[in-house]
């Protein structure tokens, strides 16, 4: 996704973030790029709205999501590139390969590079980065930053607005706060979000995300990628080959573009747009029971890339704008 100065008055920005804008991309830049100058000039409002501006215009957008996930990478090696200003450690017996540290600092800063490493914070604004395997990070104050780019690491966060990012195979990540962002790039990653407003996007090949938030706003294209969600209004986008997406949450949109995609909700659909070769099955009471409508590309009138919504007959019809 590129942004002109054209996008940046469609959002009448500041004064003062136009002009920043226009002296550093003043050919226009990439979203990913853009986002991560913000978080290193310490203009981490700035970058917060950029995000909710993006979600909210490009989240069916398959190249949105990927530099999405590309920009949550870049904060994660940003993070391992810190410094560490504070540092308590609770172990007696602390050796190289792994540290215990524990914090309740506002701004605590923290990066490891060991092995199996553990650390915990509990103040606001904590900014966390690590590139070993296996580590554990758990972080309850609010506005924190966690990074990391190790394989089987663990991340997990209360506060509100936080922001986790992962490059890590088979990280596992959960968040119960509020308005939390969560980027993964690795495969087979695990996330799980409770908090309202999350914003989730992937990139990780077999990755599997749960979230149970309202408003939810999900992006997937990796590939085998696999969604549930149980909270109203969400918005989910998936453009992997095989992916399948759950839903019980109402008003939700669904939009499942990979070939052979499958989309199953229980519950009530603002519309759902299909792939190649995928297949949605939409639940309703008919009065007396409930039953499924279910729709096939390709059959039936149904085409890829169209929005569809169930009529008062149960059927489905193209959405039109």
């Amino acid at each position: 996704m590129l942004i002109t100065r054209r996008e940046l008055r469609g959002w009448r920005v500041s004064p003062d973030i136009y002009r920043w804008f226009l002296r550093r991309f003043p050919s226009g830049g990439r979203y990913a790029d853009v986002h991560s100058q913000l978080i290193q000039s310490g203009r981490v409002d700035w970058a917060t709205s950029l995000v909710e501006y993006a979600y909210s215009l490009w989240l069916e957008k398959e190249g949105f999501v990927r530099q999405e996930t590309r920009a949550t990478d870049l904060l994660a090696f940003d993070l391992n590139q810190s410094s560490v200003s504070v540092h308590i450690s609770l172990s007696t017996h602390r050796s190289d390969y792994s540290q215990k540290t524990a914090s309740d600092v506002d701004g605590y800063r923290w990066m490891d590079v060991d092995s199996a490493s553990q650390v915990g914070s509990a103040g606001d604004s904590a900014r966390l980065g690590s590139c070993g395997g296996s580590v554990r990070i758990a972080c309850s104050g609010v506005n924190a930053h966690i990074g990391s780019t190790g394989e089987y690491g663990w991340l997990s966060s209360s506060g509100y607005a936080s922001q986790i990012a992962s490059a890590g195979y088979a990280a596992r990540i959960g968040c119960v706060g509020h308005d939390v962002r969560i980027g993964s790039s690795g495969e087979r990653a695990r996330v799980a979000s409770a908090g309202n407003s999350a914003k989730i996007s992937s990139t990780g090949r077999g990755v599997r995300i749960a979230s149970a938030g309202m408003r939810a706003r999900i992006g997937s294209a990796g590939e085998s990628a696999k969604v549930a969600n149980a909270g109203d209004l969400s918005h989910i986008s998936s453009f992997s080959e095989q992916s399948a997406i759950a839903n019980v949450g109402d008003g939700a949109r669904l939009v499942a573009m990979g070939k052979g995609s499958q989309v199953v909700s229980t519950a009530s659909v603002d519309y759902v747009v299909l792939g190649e070769g995928g297949s949605a099955a939409l639940s309703y009471f008919d009065g007396e029971r409930m039953r499924f409508a279910v729709a096939y590309e390709g059959e039936n009138g149904i085409r890829a890339g169209v929005k569809y919504r169930l009529n008062e007959r149960h059927e489905f019809v193209e959405l039109h704008p």
